[in-house]
């Protein structure tokens, strides 16, 4: 069992939980400390925006096969750590949700564990599952058809864990078309000429000894040809009449990935966190200004508030939903994702530094500490406790 390979991590605190009214207090602090618009903030040229909810593709098993690593098998136990610490930055760049699609809760045999970790976060509302209906039970249902032809289907006899059934554990409907929909659009248009999909078109004619034309034509069908079967690279590899080279089955793959990512982000407004150790995982997906938010970036600016350690290593769920919720840290991040050089943020982490409270975290208080300093030096104020 996965279970008892996988070294589940020490339960968390009780998460400290309340409604996060940072918006506005963001906004009286702003306004507050630099009499008007904070220098380099809130002049329209940042697309990111704290309010829209994270969603949590760095664990899904068909992106992270895109980039060459497994959900399941020898993988899981590193995917299941990396993703842990993912959701500790996802977590910190929202003022919203988490949410995370059902499917996941099926396909990925750790899934159990790592909602498990997550459970503090569940009881404090700021991580909801994504799926057509609410019961996950009538969930699975739907989905044992979609992979009825797949000898692995995951959905078949599947038990939902402990947590799903947590009534803190929250539904967020998805209100735009349905995934194989909307890829089924883009699919069309891929085959094209110009097309991410139209040399698959062309060689698949000249393996297959048919013209283009009918292989056109085949190929625009796939969407109906599967009958049901959910929209995956697998499955649309068994309705191609030729077996697909290497670079096809690739491409193929992160055509689909990528619609699907978009298709998510779209209809739900949300973002994704990319640049994380396993890879971009965002397949090539391109004009989404202010939905592809860098891991690496975030890193960065923990770093030189010299939180970084805290934040990955010794700080509870609690304090995390605490630390994003300080209007200071929220001038932060939005400054750091904003579209110009962090020339200003670069300077008043400097200052910062000079004080003499200033140093590495090891607790809240300490990095609250450090936010607080930043944001005033930023504004314009000078740091507490500033060495002579």
């Amino acid at each position: 069992m996965m279970g008892d390979e996988l070294e589940r991590p020490a339960p968390a605190q009780d998460v400290w939980a309340r409604r996060d009214a940072f918006v506005a207090a963001r906004d009286i602090y702003v306004t507050a400390m630099s009499g008007g618009t904070a220098q380099g903030v809130g002049d329209g040229r940042s697309a990111y925006r704290r309010d829209r909810s994270l969603f949590v593709q760095y664990t899904n098993p068909e992106i992270l096969a895109c980039y060459g690593t497994q959900a399941g098998g020898e993988h899981a136990g590193l995917i299941l750590a990396q993703a842990l610490d993912a959701t500790r930055l996802a977590l910190l760049l929202t003022e919203r949700h988490l949410l995370i699609p059902a499917s996941y809760i099926f396909e990925i045999p750790w899934y159990r564990i790592f909602l498990g970790c997550l459970e503090p976060l569940m009881h404090a509302g700021a991580i909801r599952y994504i799926s057509p209906v609410p019961d996950l039970t009538d969930y699975r249902e739907m989905k044992v058809h979609e992979y009825r032809r797949d000898p692995l289907n995951p959905y078949h006899h599947a038990e939902l864990p402990r947590t799903c059934v947590d009534p803190d554990f929250m539904w967020a409907p998805r209100h735009g078309r349905a995934t194989a929909a909307g890829i089924g659009d883009l699919w069309r248009d891929a085959l094209q000429p110009g097309g991410d999909l139209h040399g698959i078109v062309r060689e698949t004619a000249h393996r297959w000894r048919r013209p283009y034309g009918r292989a056109e034509r085949l190929l625009e069908r796939t969407p109906e040809r599967l009958d049901g079967q959910a929209f995956i690279a697998r499955f649309v590899e068994r309705t191609l009449p030729t077996r697909p080279t290497p670079a096809e089955r690739t491409a193929l793959a992160f055509f689909l990935s990528r619609a699907y990512l978009r298709s998510y982000l779209l209809d739900m407004d949300a973002a994704v966190l990319v640049d994380l150790p396993t890879g971009d995982l965002t397949c090539g997906l391109t004009g989404m200004d202010g939905r592809l938010l860098s891991a690496r970036r975030l890193d960065t600016v923990l770093h030189w508030l010299r939180t970084r350690e805290f934040v990955h290593r010794t700080a509870h769920w609690d304090e995390l939903l605490r630390l994003r919720s300080l209007p200071e840290f929220g001038l932060i991040v939005e400054h750091a994702y904003d579209e110009r050089p962090n020339h200003t943020l670069r300077t008043a982490a400097m200052r910062a530094r000079r004080s003499s409270g200033f140093r590495p975290a090891g607790t809240y208080a300490e990095a609250r500490s450090n936010v607080l300093a930043v944001a005033d030096a930023m504004t314009d104020r000078r740091p507490k406790e500033e060495n002579p």
